[in-house]
């Protein structure tokens, strides 16, 4: 039984072990499925990632479990229309977010428990219980038998990933985008930059007052003291934008990004937070300003007003 809302087509050929592309029939086009909860190594160059010999695995084992024309079921993690979902759930680069099944088959569990990959979830858990509970099930058996990415020297030789150190991080983001969801189901007014990207467009329009749940991945300099917080997505830019990074609040922004929110994976931080602010288009693309750091919070304020309120005073003080 399937929870999120599900449209059948069929495959075009395998990009890699994560990555499939197929015929979606409600857009008549090809598209490229960045599918969730799935992390293969890399198979195919043009990628800053170094190609392994487990990735090039992982890529045999997708190609033997999906032939082209074969007919297959796509899951996105919600329940609105086709339509909305395939605008809704899109990665950094516009790719389609989905879950794939073949056959009542969950192909992500599949390899998973393989160890082709492990359980993703980097940009937060499954949505759907269920599915977490059995991908983090998955995961475990394979690290029981030690399969795959879990036996990296067997899996690679010299080119090692850390999954161990890496799926700590993960961990903690992945819990941060659960508070997210818990705040959201009872405080509708919490937008997120990815998933709510057109309500943010729409609302800068009239230059309303938000709070936006986001991540925070780096610092670019626009002036010698102005600059612009980026998110990392080419289909959602929304950013925040740092007007004086010289003046003792601007400097203490800085600091604070730097030191609890930007993250490596050698240097691991939050990389989510709560931004409140003001709305407004800049080059087309919704941004707010920053004046004070207390417009960036691990959690929510009960209601935002209040919030930004104080921001303001702040930032004129």
């Amino acid at each position: 039984m399937f929870l999120g809302t599900t449209i059948e087509t069929t495959v075009v050929r395998v990009v890699d072990g994560d990555t499939i592309r197929v015929q979606l029939p409600h857009l008549e086009q090809e598209k490229s499925l960045r599918l969730l909860n799935l992390e293969t190594e890399e198979s195919n160059s043009g990628s800053n990632k170094i190609i392994t010999p487990w990735g090039q695995q992982a890529k045999e084992r997708a190609e033997q479990f999906f032939q082209p024309n074969d007919r297959v079921t796509l899951e996105y993690p919600g329940t609105e229309s086709p339509e909305i979902c395939h605008r809704r759930y899109q990665d950094n680069y516009g790719r389609p977010l989905l879950l794939i099944h073949k056959q009542g088959v969950d192909y992500q569990e599949v390899m998973i428990r393989e160890g082709y990959s492990p359980y993703f979830n980097k940009y937060g858990n499954a949505v759907f219980s269920e599915y977490h509970q059995r991908y983090q099930q998955a995961e475990r058996d394979a690290q029981e038998a030690n399969l795959g990415v879990w036996d990296q020297l067997a899996a690679n030789g010299e080119n090692i990933h850390n999954y161990a150190a890496l799926g700590i991080w993960w961990s903690l983001r992945a819990e941060i985008v659960d508070g997210f969801r818990h705040y959201k189901a009872h405080q509708s007014d919490l937008l997120n930059s990815r998933l709510d990207f057109e309500e943010i467009v729409a609302r800068a329009q009239y230059q309303e007052k938000v709070v936006v749940f986001t991540e925070l991945r780096s610092l670019r300099r626009i002036t010698a003291t102005s600059a612009r917080i980026e998110i990392g997505s080419v289909k959602q830019p929304f950013s925040l934008y740092l007007p004086n990074t010289e003046s003792p609040g601007g400097k203490a922004v800085v600091n604070l990004l730097n030191n609890r929110y930007f993250s490596t994976e050698n240097a691991p931080k939050r990389s989510y937070a709560y931004v409140a602010g003001q709305l407004r288009m800049f080059n087309k693309n919704p941004q707010i300003t920053i004046k004070s750091t207390a417009q960036i919070m691990d959690e929510p304020a009960l209601s935002a007003i209040p919030l930004l309120k104080q921001a303001d005073k702040l930032a004129s003080a």
